[in-house]
């Protein structure tokens, strides 16, 4: 979202963002620019999204979906209105299917076009982590959760002015559900990092995962990974070391630390710190969208071994750009392969490079999304 925010006020667009922050991610503003903070009008309101047994409890007995109701409002609905009365807008993009439940107001208050961007199909990753629940009752409210979230996905989509999808994957679901309005595809941007030249060793024998861990998809994979993946690694290479790195660590993972396991956290510099090792791992089993981190692992030419899940929505092929697996054994293979081939592995960590900044670069992506909102604003 950043990456569209700079990108739009490069190219001279005015901008101003309204965030919706739920109360435990605040954002730090100390730790933004004083320049994007006074160009945007940077505002945040907190909303307390936790999931709460009572109210859980009652959802069971409406047709609504719980998932979205934890995101309503109504400090979010005073700020909006106040804004439109205030401001004129031509485009208002609502960044993911959360925003979308503020669409009355803005409809009320706005003339603007509104683009829905969606990030993912949210009731996927839903209905994969159904799939792979074990337990009965669980399983059965998880299931409940991704039909009300199919539901309401498949109604607001009608709701709105155009579409900019993250992935062609994801636009032709869309298209398929009957949305007839303007639609694009505008995948994560990312500017081409400059890196040294050579690039710096990474450690010797360190694998990785950098991700956003209070993300339950991230949570689930990584669990099967160090439970069913890595052992196998471990067997047969046991000077080999994995670093679990991410912020919102849930402290349950600390059970995993080991001499071949390290648990780190949140680390101060993304990029830096995939520069620092070696094999990057996305051991996705549901979710959707186009996972951010593999783009930004290919960029950083780092090899990566991706379940099919985790590289969805990416034109990427296996053995050209990353290694794909599907099952403990597949990925494990593939993890030793980049150790006993890394010839192999340095050619597709510069292919993936290659790839990522000749589709991804933010500034191509923006004059796309220009146009389209133009388009829209003249259609």
């Amino acid at each position: 979202m950043h990456q569209v925010t700079a990108g739009l006020l490069g190219q001279g667009i005015q901008v101003k963002v309204l965030a919706v922050a739920p109360e435990h991610q605040m954002p730090d503003l100390s730790l933004l620019p004083a320049d994007y903070l006074k160009a945007t009008e940077f505002e945040a309101i907190p909303v307390s999204t936790k999931i709460r047994p009572w109210p859980a409890f009652r959802n069971l007995f409406t047709r609504r979906s719980y998932n979205v109701d934890r995101f309503r409002s109504r400090a979010m609905e005073l700020k909006l209105e106040e804004v439109l009365q205030q401001q004129s807008f031509d485009i208002i993009q609502l960044e993911g299917l959360y925003l979308t439940p503020f669409l009355p107001v803005i409809r009320k208050f706005s003339k603007a076009r509104v683009v829905y961007r969606a990030h993912n199909i949210e009731h996927f990753i839903w209905k994969r982590m159904a799939a792979g629940c074990r337990t009965p009752l669980r399983k059965q409210y998880l299931q409940l959760l991704a039909r009300r979230l199919e539901a309401y996905e498949k109604r607001v989509i009608h709701e709105v002015d155009g579409l900019a999808a993250i992935s062609p994957v994801d636009e032709q679901y869309f298209l398929s559900m009957g949305f007839k309005g303007p639609a694009t595809v505008i995948p994560v941007g990312m500017p081409d990092l400059e890196l040294p030249d050579p690039l710096p060793e990474p450690e010797a024998g360190s694998v990785f995962h950098l991700g956003s861990m209070d993300w339950r998809p991230n949570q689930e994979g990584i669990k099967w990974f160090l439970q069913q993946v890595w052992p196998i690694v471990v067997s047969r290479m046991p000077w080999l070391k994995f670093y679990l790195a991410g912020k919102r660590m849930p402290p349950s993972f600390q059970r995993f630390a080991s001499e071949n396991v390290r648990v780190i956290g949140e680390v101060p510099d993304a990029i830096a710190f995939t520069l620092s090792k070696h094999v990057m791992v996305v051991p996705l089993l549901s979710g959707g969208g186009m996972r951010v981190k593999i783009i930004e692992g290919m960029a950083a030419a780092r090899p990566i071994v991706s379940t099919r899940i985790g590289a969805e929505g990416i034109p990427c092929r296996h053995g050209e750009h990353l290694f794909l697996a599907d099952g403990p054994d597949q990925m494990a293979q593939w993890i030793i392969h980049c150790f006993e081939e890394p010839g192999s592995a340095t050619q597709v960590a510069r292919q993936a490079r290659e790839f990522a900044i000749g589709n991804f670069r933010t500034d191509h992506l923006i004059k796309k999304l220009i146009k389209f909102y133009r388009d829209i604003g003249t259609g």
